[in-house]
């Protein structure tokens, strides 16, 4: 047998990780967490299923899909599915209902891996459209989650739900900087263009040599 390389080995490990314990806190006896507690419901175990799908992506081919031209496709599914997962209503369906709870497990899961093959085919522009809109969609939902005085999820206390709405506004912060450092790699990793004059050197050089000969 071939052994893994080390770094391949951790990170499917990490990826594993990740995964069984979003898992398992949808399943006895670390459910009680999800059923008792908004933060651990959407501040823990639905970011948890997102981070693991964008890791496993990164075990697909690197080549350009088709289908995912310009990482649209991929950044619009992530997108959608994660907003959906937002409204309280289907944070209560999946609180109550195993199905749904299950329906949000694999979608998210799959969200991951859709924002982690967007990102690797996104251009900085696409990257900002996307992040401009969900980053502060986050933070108002938790502000809005946190100021308001309606009980918006049936499955929670009010105490729970303005709890988990100041988490969504750190959340939308850290991602907004995580965002922004990914950006200032991306930008000091890019080739430089060569300066105009050596290239009318390096252009002029065989010129020379010709008209020697």
């Amino acid at each position: 047998m071939t052994a893994w390389p080390l770094s391949a080995a951790w990170r499917a490990g990490a990826i594993a990780l990740l995964t069984l314990v979003a898992v398992a806190l949808s399943l006895p006896p670390l459910r009680v967490l999800i059923e008792q507690s908004m933060v651990w419901h959407m501040l823990v175990q639905m970011p948890l299923l997102v981070l693991a799908g964008a890791c496993a992506a990164a075990w697909l081919p690197a080549r350009e899909l088709r289908w995912n031209r310009f990482g649209l496709t991929g950044l619009l599914l992530a997108l959608c599915v994660t907003t959906y997962w937002m409204i309280p209503a289907t944070v209560d369906r999946a609180v109550v209902l195993p199905a749904a709870d299950a329906a949000k497990v694999t979608s998210l899961w799959l969200a991951g891996v859709a924002l982690g093959v967007g990102l690797r085919q996104a251009p900085l522009a696409v990257q900002l459209f996307f992040a401009g809109y969900g980053v502060p969609m986050l933070a108002w939902l938790g502000w809005y989650l946190a100021n308001t005085d309606l009980r918006l999820c049936n499955a929670y206390s009010l105490q729970s739900q303005w709890r988990a709405g100041w988490g969504l506004v750190g959340l939308a912060w850290l991602l907004g900087l995580a965002w922004a450092a990914s950006v200032r790699h991306q930008l000091a990793h890019q080739p430089s263009p060569a300066p105009a004059g050596a290239m009318l050197r390096t252009g002029s050089a065989p010129a020379q040599s010709t008209a020697g000969h």
